[in-house]
């Protein structure tokens, strides 16, 4: 290595940190809207809030301005190692570092412009397959993975004798998808309240147009407790109406289309927040629930209305008193059964958190006379018995209670009720 290199390596190691840093975006979109980037959404100060709170002229501007950073630490790495291409990757990881630890952004934009630069074949190959499976997905954080895996198998096919490049983009790829696990994602910001011109960008890249069903495996961190137990639930053979889900952020448009709602197939919307219904927190009546949905208006306000609750203060405080993480929070829409008897069963006593007993509460008619607490339902305690008949794993012993409930349909409850405990491996279970 001559002197000059010892000077580039140096400026590489100083001055793209620095260059990364520097809130180009943050000046931008203050100077010609007000807004302060850092103190908004996400927080974020990135490409994709600069659209979302600034419009399209501040996007603009902004990929421009981090663009030219990457497009400059490359040609800088160029310019004092001009046949040792790996120095370039090298200034784009020092780029990233400054661009998380100073600038609040994930340095996606400099990266992909820094990288055309780089290589503009590999660039164009991994953009392509990528572009193609995101359009036929329709899944950013497969697709956002999927792209940093490609980096470095591009260029190990394109230059297999040049090993270090190779490593250096794996680790640009893994520091990066490093970061987009430590930011909020600003694509999760409802588009419909952005700036006009960047809403039908937003829903593009979010994928909204997949419609998230229950019969599907779902993420339990994308759509929250509830609807990943219900989508395992529904795996596992058990009766769980159909249901769809919103994710948090995504436009309810065009899953209203869909679900075609009417007086004939009235609907639920419920929520299914990040750690709600949980091992350790169950958030009963935190959270709205709506019932009797039987028109795309209704079902619009229903979902606006489930979504408010999320931020109402006894829900904030909720989640600090549980340590639960302040984010977003999916809806669940689900096919309302129209019950001959309805209620809820505990396999444990909540009370009293110990015992044997499995408690039910039910009434006739539909789930809207036992969750309005308007009327007090009956109440039974049922104790169960392993039986070490293979025919008839478990037996009855007593049913405390009486009522309007069939003696049998408690039986069935309460079996079904310490079915699913085990099946959690013990843990108590509630359902509806």
């Amino acid at each position: 290595m001559t002197l000059t290199q010892v000077w580039g390596a140096l400026l590489i190691f100083t001055i793209c940190p620095v260059l990364g840093g520097v809130p180009l975006i943050a000046w931008i979109t203050y100077a010609l809207t007000g807004h302060q980037l850092a103190r908004l959404g996400t927080g974020n100060v990135s490409v994709s809030a600069a659209f979302y709170h600034g419009g399209r002229l501040v996007g603009i501007l902004a990929v421009l301005s981090e663009a030219g950073k990457g497009i400059a630490a490359v040609l800088l790495a160029r310019y004092f190692f001009p046949t040792e291409p790996a120095w370039e990757l090298i200034a784009l990881i020092m780029l990233v570092m400054g661009r998380y630890w100073l600038g609040k952004g994930a340095g996606t934009t400099n990266v992909v412009w820094g990288f055309v630069v780089h290589d503009l074949v590999a660039s164009f190959l991994i953009f392509l397959i990528g572009g193609i499976s995101f359009t036929i997905l329709r899944d950013r954080n497969s697709g956002k993975i999927g792209v940093l895996i490609l980096m470095p198998v591009i260029l190990a096919l394109r230059y297999p004798q040049d090993s270090s490049r190779v490593v250096l983009a794996a680790i640009l790829g893994l520091l990066l998808g490093w970061i987009y696990q430590k930011i909020p994602d600003d694509l999760e910001l409802p588009s419909q309240e952005g700036k006009g011109e960047s809403q039908r960008v937003f829903r593009f890249f979010r994928g909204d147009s997949a419609i998230v069903s229950l019969d599907n495996q779902l993420d339990v961190q994308q759509v929250g407790q509830k609807a990943a137990t219900l989508a395992q639930l529904k795996q596992w053979g058990y009766p769980v109406p159909p249901g769809w889900v919103l994710p948090p952020g995504d436009d309810a448009t065009p899953l209203i289309k869909y679900l075609n709602v009417s007086e004939a197939q009235p609907l639920v919307v419920r929520s299914s927040a990040i750690g709600e219904d949980s091992e350790f927190a169950s958030a009963a009546g935190v959270y709205q629930s709506v019932l009797h949905i039987t028109s795309p208006y209704a079902l619009q306000e229903a979902i606006t209305l489930v979504l408010a609750s999320y931020r109402k203060p006894v829900a904030a405080q909720y989640r600090q008193d549980n340590s639960l993480p302040d984010i977003s929070m999916a809806v669940l829409i689900q096919q309302q059964i129209q019950g001959v008897f309805s209620g809820v069963a505990f396999s444990r006593d909540p009370i009293a958190q110990q015992g044997e007993a499995i408690l039910i509460e039910g009434l006739p008619g539909d789930a809207t006379r036992v969750v309005s607490g308007q009327v007090t339902p009956e109440q039974y305690r049922v104790y169960l018995q392993e039986s070490e008949e293979a025919t008839q794993p478990v037996t009855t012993l007593q049913i405390e209670g009486s009522g309007d409930l069939p003696p049998a349909l408690v039986q069935q409850v309460a079996i079904l009720a310490r079915e699913l405990e085990n099946r959690y491996h013990g843990i108590p279970q509630d359902l509806e």
